[in-house]
């Protein structure tokens, strides 16, 4: 394995100690400048939504890392308590792999044939009886690395399209760090592309 810090150009001296640490650093900026962005709710508000601001969309370029078959995307301030193996092998093995019987599915739905990401729902953000979508806890991405979803992220951001009382695409994606990647992963996943 490999470890590699995704660092905004902004932050790059104080990343400099995770260099020590075994880190590869790789400064990016954000994958679509801000005023690229056509949608005016969006663009106009997005650097001051959730911790981070448009900053939150760095964590995309994770797709972009083609030369690896999974990608781990971890916040710094993020724990792994357990192996992540079955993740790993039901991802690269597909649906034969012995792998899946160990990997719980909310809900008791089915787990797809071809898995794409692995993320955690983030329900302390949820609005209970609602009916709203549920966002993603930012901190925990795996990836099987894709350059058309790197593209697609790109796509619906530069697109812009959040709405002030519907959020992503007009489908509910309204919560706390919404306009970022907390909102946009689940979006993508449960509209772009569910399963």
């Amino acid at each position: 394995y490999k470890m590699i810090a995704i660092v905004h150009p902004g932050a790059i001296e104080c990343s400099k100690q995770l260099e020590d640490l075994g880190y590869e650093l790789l400064v990016r900026d954000v994958p679509v400048p801000v005023e690229e962005i056509q949608g005016d709710f969006l663009r106009k508000r997005v650097v001051h939504n959730g911790c981070c601001g448009e900053k939150e969309f760095i964590k995309l370029w994770a797709y972009s890392f083609m030369d690896y078959p999974v990608v781990v995307h971890l916040d710094l301030d993020t724990m792994v308590l357990k192996p992540m193996d079955n993740l790993f092998d039901a991802m690269l093995d597909g649906p034969t792999s012995a792998a899946r019987a160990n990997i719980p599915v909310m809900f008791g739905e089915d787990m797809p044939d071809v898995v794409d990401a692995y993320f955690t729902r983030d329900y302390n953000m949820a609005h209970p009886g609602s009916g709203r979508p549920v966002g993603v806890q930012g901190g925990f991405l795996v990836v099987r690395p894709s350059m058309q979803a790197f593209e697609d992220y790109k796509d619906i951001i530069r697109k812009g399209d959040f709405r002030a009382a519907g959020g992503w695409g007009g489908k509910g994606y309204g919560f706390y760090g919404a306009m970022t990647f907390q909102g946009i992963v689940p979006y993508y996943y449960d509209h772009i592309k569910p399963g």
